[in-house]
This record gives structure tokens, sequence and C-alpha cells, in this order.
């Protein structure tokens, strides 16, 4: 893991190589003494090494093997490697390649193994295809985006993760599916039974008792609704659909009952459930948190057969290795974290919770409820929180009230899958029963999800929180109790000193102001944080960016509340980005500049109204003092003005933000007329940076404009788009004036570092 985690970071075989050297000499000369150090420190230096060198290698073939082919029309000729996936009115495949040519060069075929993400529109003249089905496509090879946003997602590397390599989005008539159907054989009969267990359930309940059962049984969630999925995640009950260790123990431990009953022999009715266990991970689609419980399960069931006995911390780091082995990649699943954390934490902490709650008033099921609930969530909370930014405050009692149901519930869906197998009337039968104890599950959920202050946003934690963490709550419930470790009050003042000094000395350290020019794709948005920690929101881009890059963002960025949300007008653009952080954060102030109020701000003044967040209007000559050193001077729109041509976007706030010497004018969409108006006017116009107006048009940004700013610096908020932005005239007349031009484009988000003299940019894409 180590050795993954290092090259993640650097992507060097040469980093890779010396840390290893490092590593092995750290690892001899605090080891030397000790026996067996040689083969210790040979399995470290060994283990590092192959974690290392493994992921990078598999990184880096996999990030470039389309490379040449994109943005290019090409013809892939391949098959299914996974399941349909419904999103909305997309089906998403993995393409397993086999070759691939241009479209234009029939000639030149290449063969290529690998993986791409294969989109298709959904429609009722294409029909799903299965596993395997071997079909050749035409579309336009799309190599995914990288970061380009500060601590935002990484969907390159996402994918990569699973092995992909890029994407392609093609309608039904540019499909053309083969005869032949390939594949794994066995993954053909899991996907196979899972399908006849998903249809067996659909028959025998209603639609969300079905997608509820689904998910508990085989980790099939595509039935649910995604305010149900919500309602799970805010009340603390995700968990009951991810499928896991207590699946594997409803397998195992019927089946060694009715084996002991029937007079097997324990090696036989072991190999046997060994066997099905194999089975139910193909069914499942191969989850981390499933091969982690079948490989700790088979583990067990293979000490029996040796006569072995199993150690429980042997067997977890067992599973990790096997699932790391076949993919470096999980280490960065959500799944695998989880699901190693949960485990790990019920291992080292259930006894010492259950100890700490056993107040003898409480019934012994309450106390065992709570424990395991507990352990768990103490384990996971970080990870939870880290890309999630969730806490559940009411996942304890809603695990407790649940709990007594789950194992009935799991218990007659399998009876439900198995006997419907034999005749659906068996399957109906029984899911009367459960279908009352499933729907008791859905109104807790959401009766739980829906009470005041059930969840909280908070901000992504750092790294080193999270270390700081692991570290506490290992000491305090497995490392304390375990060894009986009496506190010594001298130490626990001094690290109290010591925190609270370091806290002091981050306050009081000098810092300075910061802008980022957001990726929102074609739109814009920026965010300003002073150097006193007041937080400004200017913009937030089209609809999709609001949740994709905008909230992710501030939330990663540690900001929970904003004191301005300024929107320069109502062109969606701009504007509807904005709508999740105003619903979602606490917003001291919108302001919206005076002008008659276009149709495009009504959402957000209703917004605010609700949320009781005060609306300012401002116009030409307000001034808005955020600190001591830093103030916003608003230049434009003037009162009185109207403007014959593009109205709402020649009344945009024009705003120049100052702190000591410093100067960064935000222009939002103002065209010729808004900037002739501001020359005219001899406003102070000149700024060392400049956003660019209305995303580089060829309708702004003029000579005379230029010449009165005179920026070093311009920032062009763009993304891709049919209206040729940013225009070449726009550009070449910067080039021609030595301004320094970033596009978001291109370069992603642009960041701004100022103590109010000198100002230090960085792009996020290199």
């Amino acid at each position: 893991m180590a050795g993954i985690l290092c090259t993640n970071l650097t992507h060097s075989y040469l980093f890779a190589f010396l840390s290893c050297v490092v590593i092995g000499v750290i690892a001899f000369i605090l080891l030397k003494n000790k026996d067996n150090a040689k083969f210790i420190v040979g399995g470290i230096v060994l283990f590092y090494f192959i974690g290392a060198v493994y992921y990078l290698y598999g990184y880096n073939r996999n990030l470039h093997k389309f490379e040449e082919f994109a943005g290019k029309n090409v013809v892939i000729r391949g098959y299914i490697d996974s399941a349909p996936e419904i999103k909305g009115s997309t089906i998403r495949y993995v393409l397993k390649t086999e070759e691939i040519r241009l479209k234009e060069d029939s000639n030149q075929e290449k063969k290529i193994r690998g993986k791409i993400l294969l989109s298709v529109q959904k429609s009722d003249e294409v029909p799903l295809f299965e596993y395997g089905r071997e079909i050749k496509i035409s579309g336009k090879i799309s190599i995914p985006k990288g970061r380009t946003n500060p601590g935002g997602f990484d969907y390159r590397k996402y994918l990569n993760h699973s092995g992909i390599s890029a994407t392609v989005f093609v309608v039904g008539r540019n499909i053309y599916p083969q005869k032949n159907v390939k594949g794994n054989i066995f993954v053909k009969a899991g996907l196979s039974i899972r399908e006849r267990i998903v249809n067996v359930i659909n028959q025998s309940l209603p639609p969300q008792q079905a997608g509820l059962l689904s998910g508990m049984l085989i980790g099939y969630r595509e039935g649910l609704s995604e305010e149900v999925e919500e309602a799970f995640s805010n009340s603390g009950l995700t968990h009951l659909m991810a499928v896991s260790g207590a699946n594997v123990a409803f397998i195992m431990l019927p089946l060694v009952f009715i084996f002991k009953k029937l007079r097997f022999r324990q090696n036989i009715y072991n190999i046997i459930i060994i066997g099905i266990l194999l089975l139910f991970t193909f069914i499942t689609g191969f989850e981390p948190s499933v091969l982690r419980a079948v490989i700790m399960a088979i583990v067990i069931l293979v000490g029996q057969i040796l006569k072995r006995e199993t150690d429980i911390f042997t067997s977890i780091a067992f599973a990790a290795i096997l699932l790391l082995l076949l993919n470096p990649g999980n280490l960065f699943n959500i799944g695998f974290q989880l699901s190693f954390a949960a485990t790990i934490s019920l291992v080292l902490f259930y006894t010492n919770l259950k100890n700490m709650l056993n107040f003898g008033f409480l019934p012994e099921f309450i106390t065992d409820v709570l424990a395991s609930t507990l352990a768990a969530q103490i384990g996971v909370l970080p990870i939870t929180v880290f890309y999630f930014n969730k806490i559940s405050l009411i996942s304890v009692l809603s695990n407790l009230i649940v709990a007594p149901v789950v194992e009935f519930i799991t218990i007659m869906g399998s009876l439900m899958a198995v006997l419907g197998q034999i005749h659906i009337i068996f399957s109906v039968l029984i899911g009367y029963c459960n279908n009352a104890l499933l729907s008791f599950v859905l109104f807790v959920t959401k009766t739980t999800a829906e009470l005041p202050y059930s969840v909280i946003t908070v901000s992504t934690p750092s790294v080193v929180l999270v270390i700081i963490y692991y570290i506490f709550i290992l000491f305090l419930f497995w490392y304390k109790p375990k060894y009986k470790v009496k506190l010594n009050l001298k130490y626990c003042v001094l690290a109290g000193a010591v925190s609270v000094a370091l806290i002091a000395v981050s306050f009081l350290w000098p810092k300075g102001m910061e802008v980022v020019f957001l990726d929102v794709g074609q739109g814009d948005g920026a965010f300003i944080r002073t150097c006193s920690g007041k937080t400004i929101l200017i913009d937030g881009g089209p609809e999709s960016a609001g949740e994709n890059a905008v909230v992710p963002f501030l939330l990663d960025y540690g900001v929970t509340e904003i004191d301005l949300v300024v929107v320069s007008h109502g062109h969606d653009d701009h504007y509807k980005g904005l709508l999740p952080v105003l619903e979602n954060f606490k917003v001291r102030t919108l302001i919206i500049p005076d002008v008659d109020t276009d149709e495009g701000l009504l959402d957000a003044i209703e917004i605010a109204r609700k949320r009781k967040i005060s609306v300012e209007k401002c116009e030409k000559d307000d001034v808005i003092t955020l600190d001591k050193k830093t103030y916003i001077e608003v230049l434009h729109p003037r009162e009185g003005i109207y403007f014959n041509e593009s109205g709402i976007n020649n009344s945009s706030l024009v705003l120049k933000l100052n702190f000591k010497d410093v100067s960064i004018l935000f222009t939002g969409d103002i065209e010729k007329e808004a900037e002739r108006l501001l020359c005219e006017d001899e406003v102070n116009l000149d700024a060392d940076v400049l956003k660019v107006a209305h995303h580089g048009s060829s309708t702004s940004s003029t000579e005379e404009f230029l010449d009165s700013v005179t920026p070093d610096v311009a920032v062009i908020s763009v993304g891709k788009n049919n209206f040729g932005h940013p225009s070449e005239e726009v550009l070449q007349r910067m080039e021609s004036k030595g301004i320094y031009v970033l596009r978001t484009d291109i370069s992603g988000a642009v960041v701004l570092k100022t103590y109010g003299e000198k100002i230090r940019i960085r792009p996020t894409v290199p």
C-alpha cells in the first residue's frame, strides 16, 4: 500500500527506486537487532517495490493507450465487458477493445487491447447488449479530463484505476452488433443468475421494496430512486445495500448447518461452500467489499481443511494483498477503503466499546448493536467525510431500529431468490411477509433522514487531520483499554498547550488574498478569500457546474459559510451554478445588479428569501468593504442607462477588487457598448488582472477598453462551446499588447495568490 500511494503521488520510477532504497535502509537500522531481521527487511522492501512498480506500470500503460486517437472519429471492434448501467437517458457499458482504426482509413486497423467507457443514447431502437456481445461502433474518442479545479475530482485517474483509458459516446445508428459472444464463462453465469434473481424479486415486490432487497442481497441498486438513495445516505443506512461480510455469513452459516445435518464431511462441504462463495462474487460484480469478505471466509474454510487456526489480522492482510495484486487501483476505490476500515474497526474496537457501554440497564442486544454500529462508524467516519462531506447524526438511532429485521429480510430474500427459480408463486408468498419488513426499513430511513439536523455538511478534512484522527481513536478505543494505560495529567496539559500554540500561530501567521477563477465549463465563476478570511463567490457557471464543480471546490477548500455571493447578471451560464450554493451553504448576502430584475435572477432571489439571505442591489459608485485592506468598487451598471443591444449582458456588474497595491477587474459579460460607456465615464479601470468579458467573445475586449485597463494578465473563463469563444481576434489583440492570457478550458482553474504587491499565478493543469 505504501508503494502504491507513493508512486500515485509522484508517478516516477526513479522515485520508486530511490524511496525503496531509503525504506530498506531505515527498516534495517530499526530492525537489525531482531530475529529474522534480514527476512523482515527483505519482505518490506520487496512488497514496497512490487506495489510501486506494479501500480506505475499499469497506470502508465492505461493512461496513454488511446491518446493517438483522441478527438478523432474512429471505428472500434470489441465486446461488452460489463452489465449495462442505465443512468437517465444514457446506457453505459465497459467496452473491451480488440481493433481500432480511423473512420476515413479502412485499411489501417490497429490491434489495441484496452477498455473504453461506452455511452449510448437510450432509445426504443437500441437494445440492451448482454455481457460478451461483440460489437462494432463508430464515434469520436475522448480522453477524460483530469483534475481541473483545486482539490477537484480527477475523472481520468478514477477511470484509469478501473483500467479504462478513454470514453466514447454513440447513437444507435453507429452501433453494429456482431454474431459472436465472447467473455469469461463464469462472469456470464454470474450475471445470468443475477438477472434471474432481480427478475424474481421485481415480480414479487413493489418497485422500491424490490430495489432495496436487490441491493441488500446482491448489491444491485438500479431499482432505487435517487431520492431513496439520498435518504439512506442521510440516515446512515447505506451500508445495508453494500454487500459484504454479513451477506457472506448469511450464505455460509445456513449451508454449514444443512451440511452438518446431512452428515457431510467437513472437508467436502467446505470445498462446496468455497465454490458457492466464488460464484457469489461473480453474481455481485466483483465489488471490493464482497471480495474482501469472500477471501477472508475462504481463508477460514481452508484453515479448517488444513487443520490450521485462522488469525483475523492475517486474513485481512491476505485479502488486501490479493485485491491489490488483482488491481493496484483498488486502493483508491471507496468500497475498498470503507470495507477494510469498517472490518478493522470492528475487530479492534467492538469489545472495548461494548465494555464501555455496558451500563447494566441496557439489554445485551442493544449493547451489541450500539457497539458494532459505533465501532464501524468510528472507523469509516474520516473516509465518508473526505468523499461525501456528510456526517449522519441520526445513524446510531436508525441502525438500532432496523437492526432486528435486517437478518430476517436477508434470509427471507435469499429464500425468495432461490425458490422463485422453481416457481414464482413461492417467491410471491414469502414476499408478502418480506414486504412488510422492507416497508418498515424504508419508513425508518425516510423518517430519520427528514429529522432536523439528521445530517450535517462539513468541509473536506486534510490528510494530516485524518491521520491525527486515526491515531487518536486507536489510542482511545484500542491501545488504552488493552494495555490499561493511565493518562498522565502533565502530558495532557503539555499536549493541550502545544495544540493551542499551533492554532494561535496559524491564526497570527500573515495571510494573503487568494482568487480562484474556477473551471465551470462554458460559464463564469470566481472564488475570493481575503487576508482576513472573508469569502466571496462571483458567479457559479451553468447548472451542471453547481453540484459537479462549485460545491465540491468550496467543501474541499474548507468553506461552509460564504460572506458574499455575487451574481453579475441573469444568464444561466453565470447564475445557475450558484443555486445549490445558496440552498446548501450559509450565505450572508446575495448581491445583484441594480437593474430591472430579469427572469434569470428570480430563482436566486426566491431561494435567498426562503433562506433569509440578505439581498442587496449594487450600481456604479457603490463600495463593498471586506476588511481594512480589501474592498470592491462597483463600476457598472450606472443608474438610468438602458442598452438597446444585449441589454442583460451590458447590464452586468463590473467589479474592481482592490487589495493594497493589487487590483483585479471582473467584467461579467459586458460587450463593446458597456465598455465604451466605462471609457467615456473616465472610470479608473486600471487593473493588474482582467477577467475577460463574455468568455473572450469578439463583441467585447475592444482596443480602447484594453488600453484603459492595461492588465498584465487576462483570464478567460471558457469551456467547450459552439460560439467561437474565445475569438481569435481578441487573442491576437491581447498578444500584441503583451498581455499574458490564461484560459480555463486549457489551464483549468487559475489560482492567484498575493500579499498585496506581487501576484503568484498557478494554473491547475500545467
